[in-house]
């Protein structure tokens, strides 16, 4: 084997070295971004759980409540012999238009036995204008559907509609207030956070 054969051949070598160098460098590379990929996806889901837990437990607690503040309402109801209309599962979502949403929610009768639930219900507006409190009814938005919430049920109601909100308002809870037409129900109101879902 001559001098330059065997420059040739170690000039083979150190180029097939420097390859697989280039070749290991590039998957470590690789496996490296893979593995921070990877590490970074378990503490977005960890998080992600937290935040489940979280509202989970809000949930959990806000119907505790919720059921706590009915037996104590239907103590008081029974108690006064008359009966009352309770107002839940309120849900708000975002229209299709600007400042427009789409509103739904159920009423039941608190204690049975009082006969069939007829009357209106008066839906407002709470919030603030130019750092002023005011109270707007659906009559007085640029656009409400229906602007009149007829009750006539006897075991329970659903009630859904869209609304807009004016540009200079800027809404912070729902107001249902219940107007019966029988003796036998109560006037009640209750009061709901403003708080669309995105859903």
């Amino acid at each position: 084997m001559g001098p330059g054969t065997g420059v040739t051949s170690a000039d083979s070598l150190r180029v097939h070295l420097l390859e697989e160098r280039n070749t290991l460098g590039a998957l470590l590379a690789e496996s490296e971004r893979q593995r921070m990929i990877l590490e970074r996806a378990a503490q977005i889901d960890k998080e992600a759980f937290r935040l489940l837990q979280e509202r989970l437990t809000q949930a959990q607690d806000a119907r505790l409540e919720l059921s706590r503040e009915s037996s104590y309402l239907k103590r008081l109801v029974q108690e006064d012999g008359k009966g009352a209309i309770q107002v839940y599962d309120m849900r708000l979502t975002p229209g299709e238009e600007a400042r427009a949403f789409l509103y739904s929610f159920t009423v039941t009768q608190l204690v049975q036995g009082v006969g069939r639930s007829q009357g209106e219900m008066h839906m407002t507006l709470e919030g603030m204008r130019e750092d002023e409190r005011v109270s707007l009814d659906l009559e007085q938005l640029p656009e409400a559907h229906p602007k009149a919430l007829i009750m006539d049920f006897e075991h329970f109601q659903n009630f859904q509609g869209r609304l807009e909100v004016p540009s200079d308002f800027t809404p912070t809870a729902i107001v249902i207030a219940i107007k019966p037409t029988s003796k036998l129900l109560l006037t009640t109101s209750v009061m709901f956070p403003w708080e669309p879902s995105s859903q």
